[in-house]
């Protein structure tokens, strides 16, 4: 585990160190629900850092694109919206598409980007709360739909990405995982919410993934089996 994420970071500085000072690199980890997304990007943030000595890597969940309940609310069917609230129908593509935009213009050295996280507490996400400085020269975007090549604004962000990284997972382990996300969440009351909800809302999202992706850069296999 430790060797895969030093490898997968080294990679990653070599990468960022043959940059202009102009230029970042974007990368965009997806995988199905389940997959470990979010501890594989929190990780190569952490070593690549650690590597170069200073903040220069940061990691972007696109939960923070999750619509708020208040949009939800307006929606023709509010019902399924929250059923299938997670389905790329739900999220803020645009907001997203604006944010990798900008970060794929040359670097204002004057500039703080600012970008969304999502409060899992309240469930909604929070504006404005993760800042990416100049120095940030290496963007870790990880979530569930960074590689789609469907609908057009999916595909438009995904191919503004240096490289394309698919983490991939036992079906089996991921439903253990997500079940247990979503119990430990207060997103389901009880194991038996957690498993419809697993069912048939991650597992239609994951089949949707898996139907409607760009071929990626890398494949790599899941790291964290409780993830």
């Amino acid at each position: 585990m430790e060797s895969t994420y030093s490898t997968l970071a080294k990679y990653l500085t070599e990468k960022i160190s043959n940059l202009s000072l102009e230029n970042r690199f974007l990368i965009a980890i997806a995988g199905i629900p389940g997959s470990g997304k979010t501890t594989l990007a929190k990780n190569l943030e952490g070593y690549v850092n650690n590597f170069v000595g200073k903040q220069v890597a940061i990691s972007v969940s696109m939960d923070g694109y999750h619509y708020p309940r208040k949009i939800l609310d307006t929606f023709p069917n509010v019902e399924e919206a929250y059923s299938r609230r997670g389905a790329h129908w739900t999220f803020d593509a645009e907001g997203l598409y604006q944010l990798v935009t900008s970060l794929r213009n040359p670097i204002n050295h004057q500039k703080i980007i600012d970008a969304p996280s999502f409060d899992h507490a309240i469930g909604d996400p929070i504006e404005n709360d993760i800042k990416i400085f100049p120095s940030h020269r290496l963007v870790i975007f990880e979530g569930l739909y960074l590689h789609l090549k469907e609908p057009q604004i999916w595909k438009s962000i995904a191919v503004q990405m240096n490289e394309l990284w698919f983490l991939q997972v036992d079906r089996e382990i991921a439903r253990k995982r997500i079940i247990k996300r979503h119990i430990e969440s207060g997103i389901s009351n009880d194991e038996e919410a957690a498993v419809y909800r697993a069912d048939n809302n991650d597992f239609l999202n994951a089949d949707y993934i898996l139907e409607n992706s760009i071929i990626p850069t890398k494949t790599i296999n899941s790291i964290e089996i409780d993830s």
